[in-house]
């Protein structure tokens, strides 16, 4: 093989190699590859769960709704529910790991009245137990209804339990 065959030859083996590399990095495969080694978050993935709302002093349950939520790797939140879907939005927010398998999300979602001009937003503080398998959770949640003009006009508690979604 001649020098400039052989120079051709590195060129395209560096070339391909280069655009596997960027194609990797443009679908999401470097947060893989750039986690090696470390555990990736055991949250991360799609949910399906089904939420019971108690009264806040004693715990008895009041009803319940399903519901699902996306924990997003980076620490984003995106979640929506059965209950009527006029009555409000879907709910977007943060989470964060606290400590062994306990997670903690903010998720904010606007309500809307009868005449579904906006009542206000509600806002929740879950925290969540992922358990060893990884594959289901249970969860406390702590809400505040609040009105179009940033005021706290209500308050609720829940407690959720689910599996995530898998093939």
């Amino acid at each position: 093989m001649s020098l400039p065959t052989s120079l051709k030859a590195t060129a395209l083996v560096s070339v391909t190699a280069a655009t596997t590399t960027l194609l990797i990095q443009a679908c999401g495969g470097g947060d893989a590859a750039a986690q090696s080694g470390t555990e990736i978050d055991s949250i991360v993935g799609v949910w399906e769960s089904t939420a019971t709302i108690k009264d806040c002093g004693t715990g008895a349950a009041l009803g319940s709704f399903k519901g699902h939520s996306v924990f997003h790797h980076g620490g984003t939140v995106s979640a929506d529910n059965s209950r009527p879907p006029p009555t409000r939005g879907a709910a977007f927010g943060t989470w964060k790991h606290e400590s062994g398998s306990v997670y903690s999300a903010t998720l904010l979602f606007m309500r809307f009245n009868a005449d579904l001009t906006l009542a206000g937003t509600q806002k929740a503080k879950v925290t969540r137990t992922v358990s060893a398998d990884g594959n289901s959770f249970t969860g406390e949640l702590a809400g505040q209804v609040i009105d179009t003009a940033g005021a706290v006009v209500g308050s609720y508690c829940a407690s959720d339990a689910g599996t995530r979604v898998t093939w």
